[in-house]
């Protein structure tokens, strides 16, 4: 027993000149994180458009060698992200176009989920088993937001201890600690997940107890202020574009509660929970619907109004879908594997609707 325990705290290293590709992509990262203090870039321009590039590329090369595939598999990925990299940094400079905005923002989605094409196998049907990239999402960002308050704390000792002895650090932490260290980040968060998942797994699973039932409440409330309220989503633009991003980190959540609910099969508090949230989040998907169809109606088509109301018509569609699979493994009609194959399975309608958005709304509506 004490033997098994030690073998469980051990940690693993990963396979032969694995830190060496590790360390490798994080002086890589590094070095593209730069690229504006190199070339004088504006750094804002630069890294609205190529923040998925700079560690995108090495974690599908990562893969590639990690799982022993062969390299023309990163040919139709690798393809996709250059593509990607001379389109969006030829998009006209236009600091009041939505549609720029809107392709920078779900540039990183569309690319998020070309790698998980190299993560899934490079075979398209294996979006089936999409909800493993989803759980490794999961996963990364719980790992990143650890490591990165643990980095921030390093940071704040480092420059109080050596402010003591009158030695200013600022330039230095903002200009080469965190360019450089930022980026590392989920190339560190990625080694340990995928070589020590017991550390993340540890966590992962009480996280999920915890914000799904607290969402659920917090919607539920949300719901119930709409109505008490009166309050018109239709009639105020701000309010409807937060309520779909809301929408957005809900279905995000539900998704991720289920790969964590499904690891260990059938848990009843963490099933009905997931039902109620689900049922709260249709009601609310339709509101947002109904605002949105009303403002296209009301004010005609705009970038912003087609994009959020594809999105929200996908969402509602994957939410039902999920909820009804939900409901029959409640009542044992299904098994886990139908529930995470419908939760996954949508992944690459929303890869086809992310590069609808990035490369053909901008050119249909004139890059305004």
């Amino acid at each position: 027993m004490n033997q098994h325990l030690i073998e469980q705290d051990t940690i693993n290293w990963g396979k032969k000149n694995e830190l060496l590709w590790i360390g490798i992509a994080i002086i890589i990262a590094g070095f593209i994180a730069k690229i504006p203090q190199f070339q004088g870039v504006r750094e804002d321009l630069f890294y609205e458009r190529n923040v998925s590039f700079i560690f995108l590329p090495l974690f599908m090369m990562y893969f590639i060698w990690k799982n022993n595939q062969s390299w023309n598999q990163l040919i139709i990925p690798a393809i996709g992200i250059i593509i990607s990299i001379v389109y969006i940094n030829f998009l006209p400079i236009n600091e009041k176009s939505q549609t720029n905005q809107l392709a920078f923002f779900h540039l990183p989605i569309m690319t998020w989920l070309l790698f998980g094409y190299v993560y899934l196998g490079s075979k398209w049907n294996g979006f089936i088993n999409g909800v493993k990239l989803v759980r490794f999402t999961g996963d990364m960002l719980v790992m990143n937001v650890i490591i990165l308050l643990s980095g921030f704390l390093f940071v704040a000792m480092t420059m109080g201890l050596f402010k003591l002895i009158g030695i200013d650090t600022a330039y230095m932490m903002q200009y080469y600690v965190l360019v450089w260290g930022l980026p590392a980040i989920p190339i560190i968060a990625t080694f340990i997940i995928e070589n020590n998942p017991q550390v993340v797994n540890k966590i992962s699973p009480v996280i999920a107890k915890i914000f799904t039932p607290m969402v659920t409440l917090m919607l539920f409330l949300f719901l119930i202020g709409i109505i008490v309220t009166g309050k018109n989503p239709s009639k105020d633009r701000e309010f409807l574009l937060i309520f779909n991003a809301l929408l957005i980190g809900v279905m995000a959540l539900i998704i991720f509660s289920l790969s964590e609910m499904t690891k260990k099969g059938k848990q009843v508090f963490q099933l009905y929970t997931l039902l109620v949230l689900s049922s709260i989040t249709i009601l609310l998907n339709c509101i947002a619907l109904y605002a949105i169809v009303f403002r296209l109606v009301e004010y005609g088509f705009s970038a912003n109004r087609i994009a959020v109301v594809g999105a929200d018509l996908l969402i509602f569609t994957h939410l039902i879908l999920v909820t009804r699979k939900l409901f029959l493994f409640s009542k044992s009609l299904v098994n886990v594997s139908d529930v995470e194959e419908t939760a996954g399975k949508f992944l690459p309608i929303y890869f086809i609707w992310t590069a609808f958005v990035v490369f053909l709304i901008p050119i249909l509506f004139g890059f305004q």
